[in-house]
């Protein structure tokens, strides 16, 4: 099993981390508006470099395990990031804006077709909205 299941709802997706991944991460699911989804992508890179700034709260054996939200707070730009992530090559990347996080990081089973997942939710969400609203 995954340490994230991602669900697509109506308005949002739904960021579920799986059995003992709730308690490493403090958290059962995020939700995030398609309308706050700025990018997703599989990024390996991104994620085997690891979050920046402090971890408020989560947990980390470095090299092998990052979970919880890490809050870089010094320097511009100011990033609040939620991860939870064991092997770098299976990870989504979401970049927010206007959410609690800017960034999410997580691993998930196939990462290729949950990035091709919800990047047609959006644009069927986009093409769903009426005329003239935002």
């Amino acid at each position: 099993m995954a340490p994230v299941e991602i669900d697509l709802l109506w308005n949002a997706v739904r960021i579920r981390p799986t059995g003992w991944h709730q308690l490493w991460s403090l958290r059962r699911q995020i939700d995030v508006p398609y309308e706050q989804i700025v990018s997703v992508s599989y990024e390996p890179e991104l994620a085997r470099n690891g979050p920046l700034g402090i971890r408020l709260p989560g947990t980390n054996v470095p090299g092998y395990y990052t979970a919880g939200t890490y809050w870089k707070f010094w320097d511009k730009p100011r990033v609040r990031s939620f991860w939870v992530r064991r092997h770098a090559e299976q990870t989504v990347i979401l970049r927010l804006q206007g959410h609690y996080y800017d960034l999410i990081c997580v691993e998930v089973e196939d990462p290729r077709h949950e990035v091709e997942r919800i990047r047609a939710a959006i644009t069927e969400q986009s093409a769903a909205e009426p005329a003239g609203e935002s």
